[in-house]
């Protein structure tokens, strides 16, 4: 997604912000509960009671992706996004709203109330997601605001790592407190900072502190190509990825074509998941509708036409996707919750959607049809969905 990112942050507008420095705003200046000032690791650890879900909570999760980008309408815009999603037949939407920095090489970054809403909002964003019948994942994300050329949070370079985690620890801890307190089901702690990922021990801080303040599930999003080189997945309950692997090398191929692709990606991230014996979860799968989809799904930009062939490769897209990971107990073919906790699909928003319409929405497309389908057999197998309350 480093592509629809890049455009999101560019456009945003950036107002009055709450700056995340090492001075100790963000958190209201106070080490969160069960924390020491002593840093050297020797004091206990205090963590909050584990949230007992019910019902589907425990559950593989069937959810659709939303972003909010402006916080002034964001409750609004909840009423109508869960209701929607909902009716599609999901169980699950995956929250996702971002926090700023300036590029990649930038000391600071920070949460603006333009974009990010406040606790009240987050409380009246939650109970309307539950009140429709959806689990929640909410994923606080990094975005640069003034990228420079080709940037992306995959290569933040700060010119202090130390301070920079400190700052990522109080943006996370914010959300996380505000997560615990809506009952939300899982957190996210983080989403492709690929060049972070080599400094496991700040991460296990980071995800310590967040489990702290946090009694549901925890996940990171890591790149599709970049999931290997983790090393904190021990820290966390599921292994969150995208999925967007090159499926094709030419435009418009066919659907036997896309699920003979996938087979050898099946294996291998299979056979890597028994090593880690966490779930996956697919945190982003999505095609825009766009001839060449299947060449580079992340890239938004390939071919910006509505096309006919668009609109079909991205439904065959969708529907060797679901082929791929379907759960099955068949010899040969095997899949369980065990090894697949979910599938998050990217996205839907309240563009219009449709014929003439090449972004990642399967709004109004044939795609929207196969993923009602998909969701309502997820629905047959799994009936007894119900949120955390």
């Amino acid at each position: 997604m480093k592509v629809v990112w890049q455009v999101a942050g560019g456009l945003c507008v950036i107002g009055a912000a709450f700056w995340w420095t090492c001075t100790g705003r963000g958190d209201g200046g106070r080490e969160p509960s069960g924390r020491s000032a002593n840093r050297g690791g020797d004091v206990a650890q205090s963590f909050a009671p584990r949230r007992t879900p019910s019902g589907m909570a425990s559950g593989p999760y069937h959810g659709m992706s939303w972003q909010i980008h402006y916080s002034a309408t964001a409750v609004e815009q909840a009423k109508v996004m869960c209701r929607e999603i909902a009716d599609l037949g999901a169980d699950t939407v995956m929250i996702s709203n971002p926090g700023y920095q300036e590029h990649a090489g930038s000391d600071s970054f920070k949460i603006d109330p333009v974009v990010t809403p406040s606790r009240e909002q987050w409380l009246e964003i939650f109970r309307i997601a539950h009140d429709n019948g959806l689990r929640i994942i909410l994923m606080p994300i990094i975005l640069l605001s003034d990228p420079r050329g080709n940037e992306w949070r995959g290569v933040i370079s700060p010119p202090n790592w130390d301070d920079w985690f400190e700052q990522y620890r109080k943006f996370i801890l914010h959300f996380a407190r505000i997560a615990e307190e809506g009952k939300v089901e899982v957190f996210m702690v983080g989403s492709e900072l690929v060049s972070t990922e080599k400094f496991t021990n700040r991460w296990h801080e980071v995800i310590r502190e967040a489990r702290k303040e946090f009694s549901g599930k925890l996940s990171y999003s890591a790149n599709w190509d970049h999931y290997k080189v983790v090393e904190f997945w021990d820290e966390l309950d599921l292994v969150g990825m995208t999925s967007y692997y090159k499926l094709s090398s030419e435009p418009r191929p066919s659907l036997h074509d896309l699920i003979k692709a996938w087979g050898p990606l099946r294996k291998g991230l299979l056979k890597w998941q028994a090593t880690v014996n966490k779930p996956l979860l697919f945190t982003e799968a999505g095609w825009c509708s766009q001839e060449g989809a299947s060449i580079e799904p992340w890239n938004y930009y390939y071919k910006q036409e509505a096309t006919p062939a668009g609109l079909e490769e991205q439904l065959n897209c969708y529907l060797a996707f679901m082929e791929t990971w379907k759960y099955s107990d068949e010899p040969g073919k095997r899949l369980t919750p065990e090894q697949l906790g979910g599938v998050l699909w990217w996205e839907w928003n309240d563009t219009p959607g449709g014929k003439n319409d090449y972004n990642y929405t399967p709004r109004g497309k044939p795609a929207e049809k196969a993923l009602r389908d998909w969701f309502a057999a997820a629905r047959k197998r799994w009936p007894a969905t119900s949120p955390a309350k």
